[in-house]
């Protein structure tokens, strides 16, 4: 595909907890997949001043191919993050394809990089990582969902979590003819190459499905808050009515144990949500809590002082070239901003020219076209100066 971030295998490093950022943070870059088919399931970034409202670079298209990153050649839940360095990026992400069921899944992706443009990864496999972790065998493991990272202080390591599902672990439901899957959420560690992870600990059982987990660190109440879907069809847990929502739980460290608020958080709406997401506002101590509104059409942002009282603040539709699905929010520099806009605007580009028609070129054109665009791709994949990439840009819109 025209124009997608290089992504190649080699060493990475670790990956920062997501805290409120001071200056020189000016932007808010959004990473996500958009839909349920093997294009859709692919990384795509959109850039915003305010954290609510969103444009999407790369004209929404791909940024990095999923087919050289992934087993299943296609991903789902990006969650980026900034490492420790301030200089070092990180994602990791479900490796996943939709359209194999969803059932079908058995690992994730660990993505490094110093540019956001030309990214290192290592996919992990859980089966064939743990031949003989009791119950994560081909045939019962069923879903790794949605990775995250976090540093945890006492162990002095990154941990990564995420949603393990089992078909051994599935319960009955009020419909005689569905059994619930069962998701329970697990951790582990990263080396420092960031191209491994130990042994999956059980950090979280809700008692029935619990998806999406996202923990951030509240500094004024001093605990780890555990943001989490209740994946469950309505069934009762310990007195409580489960439907598909946002809920919160809180530790003294990030690997539990989790004390959860029974309540569930989204406004506005009752609608069944995913992927919720929190970051905090440049030069605020308020926080976003986002999620998608799958069914609606719609992402729903809400705010908060204290990461447990939220205020609904808007809806942001999803349409045109912004259709994100599970994704993260982290804060960039305005140099980091230029980068990635030189690089789209190049990409388009290249696009543009690598598409045009063939009536509408010269027989000089038609000659020319190849070499010029094997330039540009050379460019692409081998820089991430804004000046180098602009003139590129510049040189293929005077193709004539």
């Amino acid at each position: 595909m025209t124009g997608m971030l290089a992504a190649t295998l080699g060493a990475m490093v670790p990956v920062q907890a997501q805290t409120a950022e001071p200056s020189p943070y000016s932007s808010y870059l959004f990473t996500f997949f958009s839909n349920n088919s093997p294009y859709g399931e692919q990384i795509r970034y959109a850039l915003s001043d305010d954290g609510y409202n969103y444009t999407s670079l790369n004209q929404g298209r791909p940024v990095v191919a999923s087919d050289t990153i992934a087993l299943k050649k296609s991903i789902r839940d990006p969650y980026i993050t900034r490492g420790r360095d301030g200089k070092t990026f990180y994602m990791v992400m479900t490796d996943m394809r939709s359209d194999e069921g969803w059932q079908s899944n058995d690992g994730l992706i660990l993505m490094k990089s110093t540019d956001l443009i030309h990214w290192q990864h290592t996919a992990i496999d859980f089966p064939t990582r743990f031949p003989n972790l009791t119950g994560f065998d081909r045939k019962n493991l069923h879903a790794v969902w949605a990775p995250q990272i976090i540093w945890d202080d006492e162990a002095g390591k990154y941990m990564i979590y995420y949603s393990i599902g089992r078909h051994d672990w599935e319960y009955p439901t009020e419909d005689p003819n569905f059994k619930q899957p069962y998701f329970k959420l697990f951790y582990s560690y990263v080396n420092e190459d960031f191209t491994d992870i130990t042994e999956p600990k059980l950090l979280f059982d809700f008692g029935t499905a619990a998806i999406d987990g996202d923990i951030v660190y509240n500094p004024k109440a001093k605990e780890y808050v555990l943001f989490f879907k209740d994946e469950g069809r309505s069934v009762m847990n310990k007195g409580f009515r489960t439907r598909q929502g946002v809920m919160r739980a809180t530790a003294p460290r990030p690997t539990g144990p989790y004390t959860i608020e029974w309540r569930h958080l989204q406004k506005e709406g009752q609608y069944p949500v995913e992927g919720s997401s929190v970051f905090p506002l440049i030069g605020s101590d308020e926080y976003v809590l986002m999620y998608d509104c799958y069914a609606q059409g719609f992402y729903q942002f809400c705010k908060s002082t204290n990461l447990k009282d939220f205020t609904f603040v808007q809806n942001t539709k999803t349409h045109g070239d912004f259709t994100p699905r599970h994704g993260s929010v982290m804060h960039i520099t305005q140099a980091e901003r230029e980068r990635l806009e030189a690089w789209s605007e190049l990409s388009i580009a290249v696009n543009d020219l690598r598409t045009r028609p063939v009536p509408t070129l010269t027989l000089k054109q038609l000659e020319l076209r190849p070499a010029l665009l094997a330039e540009a791709q050379k460019v692409l994949d081998t820089t991430s100066d804004p000046k180098t990439m602009a003139a590129m840009t510049k040189k293929l819109k005077k193709f004539k």
